[in-house]
This record gives structure tokens, sequence and C-alpha cells, in this order.
């Protein structure tokens, strides 16, 4: 069976998706746009992804953009080992007082019924 995993992707300037995570070919950060993620689809499209994702906006340096980009692959693949349909967000951080990629249920989700 296939996991069943999406990635809510938000960008203030390009809008939010929903993206299966097992179509998304590559996710990196690029300095000339350190405001995203990009996030390039078997397609070939690329999606953006906030990399503040609410949170107040300063500039990532060169280690923390890469970071964010391993952090979700490895959210991926965690997420794939769980039961059922699960969505991975970009939501701030309190304790780290910054972002980080949360897991939740799909099933808990009005507009996934």
């Amino acid at each position: 069976m296939t996991p069943d995993v999406w990635v809510r992707v938000n960008s203030a300037t390009f809008g939010g998706r929903m993206v299966r995570a097992d179509i998304i070919e590559q996710v990196r950060w690029d300095r000339k746009t350190p405001q995203h993620l990009i996030l390039t689809l078997h397609s070939g499209e690329e999606v953006r992804q906030d990399v503040r994702a609410g949170a107040p906006a300063r500039d990532m340096d060169d280690a923390e953009g890469p970071e964010l980009a391993e952090q979700l692959v490895s959210a991926i693949a965690r997420a794939s080992d769980r039961p059922g349909g699960q969505m991975l967000e970009l939501r701030p951080d309190e304790r780290t007082e910054g972002v980080g990629w949360l897991r939740t249920p799909l099933v808990d989700k009005p507009w996934a019924e």
C-alpha cells in the first residue's frame, strides 16, 4: 500500500495547495529566493513554500535553508511509516523560535472529509 502523505504548501505570493508527498522529486532552498523552499514535482512543476510560515521574518543563513529542506524530507519518511493519511505543514515552533514541520492525521481536517 502506498503511504498517504500530503504536504500543505503555503505561500503569500503563490497561494496554497496540497501536494502528495510521493510526487515530490526534490526539495531545495536557493539563496537567490531565500524566502521560499522550492518543491519540484514529477511533472517538472515547481511549488514554493514560505520558509517563515507566519513566524517573524528574518533572512535565513546558508545552513538554515538546506536544513529546513532536509527536515521536510525526513518528516515525509517518518510520516510514511504511520498508518492512515498524514499531513505535514510548516508552522511556527515556539521551542526553537523558528519553524518546523508539524505532522497531523489527515482525517482531522474538515476539508478532507
